[in-house]
């Protein structure tokens, strides 16, 4: 990918940015590439200001937010949400008809014009309906934007890391098969079903700049799984087990493009 390439990276939830990509980003911004990030349910305007920061850290040359809330990640974690006045909520984000999704986000990406366009895996990276939702809309706007010279990704994770979450998940009681607010997500059969090519980037040496960015959602990772937090703890060189190499999988490119080449 040679520079001066417009990258637009759009995310579920302010954090998934940088937790889940703040390395890659760093690696494009470093290697002379203008990034954009459109987040689709960024959260409250706290959230929204930690996301800026968080993005500018990271070398991000515009945030734009749309305001969708976040699912919760499974039906019995959804009661909570429906005790709350429904006149002060925002569609969640996953129950949002993809269409209206996919309108939105075809809207930006014919405004900012990217040469490539990056959001979460198809299987939700570790089993979240909104990422997965997410994932569907931006293939539908950057299909239906009609530029066939747009490259799509979305990214990858090792399957020993994706299965390994599912076990775990499984060992508390918790279905894969029917994930979100409604249970109508099925990560096994989005897992399965994700066969697309993939390239790998080595984002070792933008770790450091990921986890400057990550301080601002302490309160986040705080809340997060134990693997997470044990991860954002343990010294830099330990991460790049785990978080060094950043995994892309080839979604829609040029005819004749060779993914092998990489970015």
């Amino acid at each position: 990918m040679r520079s001066g390439q417009r990258v637009m990276m759009v995310f579920a939830h302010a954090d998934d940015e940088t937790l889940l990509a703040g390395a890659l980003i760093a690696k494009l911004v470093s290697d002379g590439h203008d990034v954009k990030v459109l987040c689709l349910a960024p959260g409250d305007d706290d959230r929204i200001r930690r996301l800026r920061r968080a993005c500018v850290d990271l070398g991000v040359s515009a945030v734009e937010t749309l305001r969708f809330s976040e699912s919760p990640m499974w039906p019995d974690d959804a009661d909570e949400t429906r005790k709350l006045p429904t006149k002060h909520l925002s569609p969640q984000l996953s129950l949002v008809p993809i269409t209206e999704l996919a309108y939105k986000v075809a809207g930006r990406i014919s405004e900012h014009a990217p040469d490539v366009v990056v959001t979460h895996s198809s299987y939700g990276d570790y089993g979240n309906c909104d990422h997965a939702a997410t994932f569907c809309a931006t293939k539908l706007a950057t299909e239906s934007v009609g530029d066939e010279a747009i490259r799509f990704y979305s990214l990858g994770w090792a399957r020993w890391m994706v299965g390994g979450n599912a076990r775990l998940m499984r060992l508390s009681g918790r279905s894969i098969r029917r994930m979100g607010p409604d249970g109508s997500f099925d990560m096994w059969l989005a897992l399965i079903r994700s066969k697309s090519p993939s390239i790998t980037i080595d984002v070792s040496a933008e770790l450091g700049v990921r986890r400057k960015a990550s301080r601002w959602y302490g309160a986040e990772i705080a809340k997060g799984p134990l693997p997470m937090r044990l991860l954002e703890r343990v010294p830099l060189i330990l991460q790049r087990s785990f978080l060094g190499k950043a995994r892309l999988r080839v979604e829609m490119a040029p005819e004749g493009f060779d993914h092998m080449a990489g970015l």
